[in-house]
Formats: C-alpha cells, sequence, structure tokens
C-alpha cells in the first residue's frame, strides 16, 4: 500500500482529512505498522477503541469468539427478534455498571447513545431543560453537538437542540472562574446553584457530563466535585447521564470513571471500546428511568448485532479474568508519576493528569501557562518521527491512552524518548 496513492484516493472521495498521514497495514501488541513497515508503539489505542492491543493472545480470544458466532448469523434486528448475543451482553453490563443502572438500549455509537440518553431523561422527568459542561465534548450529532461545549463545533449548523445550557468546567488548571483550588472550595459546583435559579427555569431534565473531560485535554474533576454536583442534581430532581463513552472499560483503572467518585448516575452511555473493535453504542439505564422508556422511543436497525455483542462480551471477559483494570491502574500510576517528575525538569510541561491509562500532558508557554499549541503539535510530530503515536486534544494538551497490555519496561521507552523531545525543543538538559 504506497502512502501516497493511497493520500490522493483520499483526498479525492473521502469528506475528512486525515491528520497524521500514515498509512496503517497491520498491527502486533502494542504496535501499529506502516506501508513501509515502520513500526510505532500506539499511545492513542485508536481513539480508546483497541483496548486489547492488536493480534496477541488476547485479541486471537475474542477473534475465536466473533469467527464462532460469524458461523451462526452475523445480523439478527434484536428489537424485532430474540437475540442470545444482546441480552447475555446487556446482563453483563447491568452486572458491572455503578449502581442501580440494570437495562440497556443498542445502537451504533457513542453519539448515538447520547442522542438516546437526551430522549430518554427529557421524558423520564417531563422536562426538556438540559446542563452540560464548557469545553465539554458529547460527539457530533446534532443532539450531542448542542451538549458540546466548544464554538467551533457548533458554527454554521444551527439552529441547535432549545433548553441547553453550559456550566463552567472543572478544570482547576485553567478555571474559568479564576479560583484557585482546593481554597475555592470547588466553587464551580457552587455556582450552579445560582445559574439553576437565574439562567433556567428551574425544571431541568439532565446534567450530562464526562467523568473525565477527554476532548477539553483529559481534566479531572477535583475530589469533592462529583459528591457536591450529585448533591445539587438530588436537591433539584435533576438527572445525571455520564458519558462513558471514552473513559469506559477500564481505562481509568476502574472499570467506569465514575466509580472512582462513587457517582450513581440515572443513566451512562458507552460506545468505542464497548465494541471490542466493532461498532456499538448503548445507554443504560436504570429501572425508574426504564418505566417511562416505550417501544417508539429509539430505534437502531444494526444495533447490537450479534458480532459486536459477542466481541464486546469477549473483551469484557478479558478485562475481568486477566484484571485489566488493576493492571491500568497499577502501570497507569507509574506512568503518570514518571511523567511528572518531568514537571519539575521542562518547565513547558504545564500539568500531568489523569487516571489510569487516560493521561493527559498540558503544554504550555516558557514563560506563563499560556496553551502551546504549535509546540504541543511539534512534539506530538516528533514522537511520530521516533515511532510513538499520541494525540493532541484541548489546545495543547498530549492524549496517552495506550492498551490496557501495555508493560512497564514500554513505559520506561517512552519517557526516555519523550524526554530527549523536550530536551530537543527547549533545549534544556534532563540529566
Amino acid at each position: 500500500m504506497e502512502t501516497n496513492s493511497i493520500k490522493k484516493r483520499y483526498e479525492n472521495f473521502l469528506l475528512k482529512p486525515v491528520m497524521d498521514g500514515i498509512a496503517i497495514k497491520e498491527g502486533k501488541g502494542i504496535k501499529l505498522i506502516d506501508s513501509s513497515g515502520k513500526e510505532y508503539f500506539d499511545f492513542t489505542s485508536g481513539f480508546g477503541v483497541s483496548l486489547l492491543g492488536y493480534n496477541n493472545e488476547y485479541t486471537d480470544y475474542v477473534n475465536e469468539a466473533i469467527q464462532s458466532q460469524m458461523r451462526r448469523i452475523k445480523h439478527v434486528p434484536h428489537y424485532l427478534y430474540y437475540s442470545e448475543p444482546a441480552i447475555a451482553l446487556a446482563e453483563k453490563l447491568a452486572e458491572i455498571s455503578p449502581g442501580a443502572l440494570k437495562k440497556t438500549f443498542f445502537c451504533n455509537s457513542g453519539s448515538e447513545a447520547v442522542e438516546g440518553a437526551i430522549r430518554t431523561v427529557r421524558k423520564y422527568k417531563n422536562r426538556f431543560e438540559l446542563l452540560g459542561l464548557q469545553q465539554g465534548f458529547m460527539g457530533h450529532t446534532m443532539g450531542a453537538v448542542s451538549l458540546t461545549g466548544r464554538s467551533k463545533d457548533k458554527r454554521k449548523i444551527g439552529p441547535l437542540l432549545p433548553g441547553v445550557y453550559h456550566i463552567p468546567a472543572p478544570y482547576c488548571f485553567r478555571c474559568s472562574l479564576g479560583h484557585t483550588y482546593p481554597g475555592c472550595n470547588v466553587a464551580c459546583a457552587d455556582y450552579v446553584e445560582d445559574f439553576l435559579k437565574f439562567g433556567t427555569s428551574g425544571e431541568v431534565a439532565g446534567l450530562v457530563i464526562e467523568p473525565i473531560m477527554g476532548h477539553a485535554g483529559v481534566v479531572v474533576p477535583p475530589d469533592g466535585y462529583f459528591s457536591r454536583m450529585g448533591a445539587i442534581c438530588r436537591r433539584h430532581g435533576i438527572a445525571v447521564v455520564a458519558d462513558e463513552t471514552l473513559t469506559g472499560f477500564g481505562k481509568t483503572g476502574k472499570m467506569f470513571a465514575v466509580e472512582h467518585w462513587g457517582l450513581e448516575p440515572e443513566i451512562i452511555t458507552l460506545g468505542k471500546a464497548i465494541g471490542g473493535e466493532f461498532p456499538l453504542g448503548a445507554f443504560v439505564v436504570s429501572d425508574n428511568v426504564a418505566s417511562v422508556f416505550e417501544f417508539e422511543d429509539a430505534s437502531s436497525a444494526l444495533g447490537g448485532n450479534p458480532i459486536s455483542c459477542t466481541a464486546s462480551l469477549a473483551t469484557i471477559e478479558l478485562i475481568e479474568k486477566e484484571a485489566l483494570c488493576e493492571k491500568a491502574a497499577r502501570v497507569g500510576d507509574y506512568l503518570i508519576k514518571e511523567l511528572r517528575n518531568l514537571e519539575d525538569i521542562f518547565e513547558v510541561v504545564g500539568e500531568v493528569r489523569g487516571k489510569g491509562l487516560f493521561i493527559g500532558i498540558e503544554i504550555v508557554e516558557r514563560d506563563n501557562v499560556k496553551p502551546a499549541h504549535q509546540m504541543s503539535q511539534q512534539i506530538k510530530h516528533m514522537m511520530i518521527e521516533r515511532g510513538y503515536l499520541l494525540t493532541v486534544y484541548g489546545e495543547s494538551t498530549l492524549r496517552l491512552t495506550p492498551p490496557l497490555i501495555i508493560e512497564q519496561d514500554h513505559i520506561d521507552r517512552f519517557i526516555e524518548i519523550f524526554s530527549s523531545v523536550l530536551k530537543n525543543v527547549t533545549d534544556v538538559d534532563s540529566s
């Protein structure tokens, strides 16, 4: 596969351009291999989809399960007929989901799951207003983008959903309220009380929130934020909808990120990794929420198809059997500790934050904490040249989401290369 040739074909026939211009041919372990045979350590896991890496004993197990299912049947419209893989996965999700979450609707993606959750929470509360977070990201479908708190995603496509409001994000490194944690006493949560009183009708259906904000640059809420927000929501009869599309299935060191704070949402939305590298989305609700759901409220011709459900079940089985959540927590803590050591050496490393193997490294200008967008892109491309794939989110945050099978020696080598790149761009001696 010649890179220039495929690049031209992409330009001629696909709408969205490719960011990094690498023609991937195959994968092995935690590596991807391009058309020239060059190998890259994948610290993106394909937007967090490929939790188990590539072509190894884990993925072989998933592939065998898929092949067995494919020999029986590949598609069952499971809202028309009964399907064993769909109900088996729904039962498993009820078992592993936090709190009272029990009943699942299957669709094809995280964005589609958010759309279903919007409709469901509005009907459940018989209210139409919703709260999202500034800088939050929910997807590109119209309901999801209405909840997204970034102007660049909304230009020239309105009107968007009415009754959607955005509150300050718990982004302590760049507090939009000008406070400093912990002295602020979590002012961004307290702000919501006044906003409900003065900025809404006072009858909000749901707070739709990412437990850790991925597109904003892996923004981890401070301790106390979710306990405060949960209390506010209970006081005002607001349902909590947690978008676990990016954070679910072990990346943060827990099966779901809300478990870090004991948050028990009425709905969670799922996507990306849920399908074991096959298209799948879902939203899971409590019995109380399920009581208002009717047959016509949502539909998905391919949602919950037997192949994706089988891949999902096999993936979850391996996560549990191989204790990959615990491994992500252990190895992730090591990676975060090593990265935070670099904060003291390189002033452009503004903040390292994350949970488990979901990590952000915010790059800032040398003499202040303004986002250094150009430098973050430069670092990313220098890492790609050296055989490491990572992405940039927020304004200047390098995001790491390596597969759950990563080992400590992979991290040691990454830190060595990353340090050399930082030294190169900053002329700082890290020895």
